[in-house]
């Protein structure tokens, strides 16, 4: 499915950490819904299910053989150190980025963007999902094509 894609993250952690999930949704760049993913991430802080949301999310874009994805999710923390307006100084946080970092490299045009909660429900409710799922266990629903 080589183009343009658009993926939705969010990641969840009741307690933070407590047990968490991530979630993404994956589309079209019309908008047609590709599949919904979602792990479960055992006891983890929510800015790490975050991350891992992010990280579900671009492996399941090349998966699908994007070559151009624009990414969006309600966490300033993953998108700006991403963007590198941030700096990252928590070594698990470091350690989390660098793989987005690598995983960015198999795009030829990658761009993340925050938005606010509401625009991010459907990978809320996936990231919500995978908390009830085991650590490590991924469900994932394909969607419109």
């Amino acid at each position: 499915m080589a183009g343009k894609g658009i993926l939705h993250f969010d990641g969840a952690s009741k307690g933070n950490p407590g047990k968490a999930g991530a979630g993404a949704v994956l589309m079209t760049e019309d908008g047609r819904v590709v599949s919904r993913i979602h792990e479960g991430l055992g006891v983890t802080t929510n800015n790490a299910a975050e991350y891992r949301a992010l990280t579900l999310g671009l492996k399941e874009a090349i998966d699908h053989g994007f070559e151009s994805i624009k990414v969006y999710g309600d966490s300033k923390l993953v998108t700006n150190q991403v963007n590198g307006v941030w700096q990252t100084r928590n070594q698990n946080m470091k350690e989390l980025c660098n793989e987005v970092r690598q995983l960015k490299e198999n795009f030829n045009s990658f761009e993340i963007s925050h938005v606010p909660r509401e625009w991010n429900a459907e990978a809320d409710r996936q990231a919500n999902m995978g908390i009830r799922l085991e650590s490590g266990a991924v469900s994932e629903e394909h969607g419109d094509i």
